[in-house]
């Protein structure tokens, strides 16, 4: 398989794997998103994460420039990074990486899903690290008003 056909298909498989029960696997065979296999980390009664409904807003939304490249690089990129590996991932699944533009709208639902608030859920799992700081409530707001505009 090419590289770049390669490129195209993993990141469908890992998202296919995280839809179907948040489940992949991280290059260490752990398991990245909410739990890989048969397990689920958020607990036999624990809900899983869902969307946070925010909606862009009709006028002056957020934008890469203004809200999201600082915003990603500060929460989400110590780890979601094609050029961080191992375990520097802590747990990211290989593939899911918001270095560009286009991978960021690639993985809008699910980084709204586990980081983003709107007024159907506050959604606060990621990041998970205690050496990265957590976004604030406002900054998870814009976080998903952002991915509702989609990531201009």
């Amino acid at each position: 398989m090419s590289p770049r056909l390669l490129s195209r298909v993993v990141p469908l498989l890992v998202l296919a794997g995280l839809s179907l029960g948040h489940g992949g696997t991280n290059s260490e065979g752990g398991s990245g998103g909410c739990g890989g296999g048969g397990s689920d980390a958020h607990g036999g009664d624990e809900e899983h994460p869902k969307a946070s409904g925010a909606a862009c807003p009709e006028e002056g939304g957020p934008t890469a420039e203004s809200f999201g490249r600082a915003f990603l690089e500060t929460h989400c990129l110590p780890c979601h990074s094609a050029s961080v590996t191992g375990a520097a991932r802590a747990g990211a699944p290989v593939g899911v990486d918001f270095d560009t533009p286009g991978a960021v709208r690639l993985w809008a639902r699910l980084i709204d899903a586990h980081t983003a608030a709107g007024p159907d859920a506050v959604n606060s799992e990621m990041p998970p690290l205690s050496s990265l700081p957590a976004p604030s409530l406002d900054e998870r707001l814009m976080l998903g008003q952002w991915l509702a505009c989609g990531a201009p």
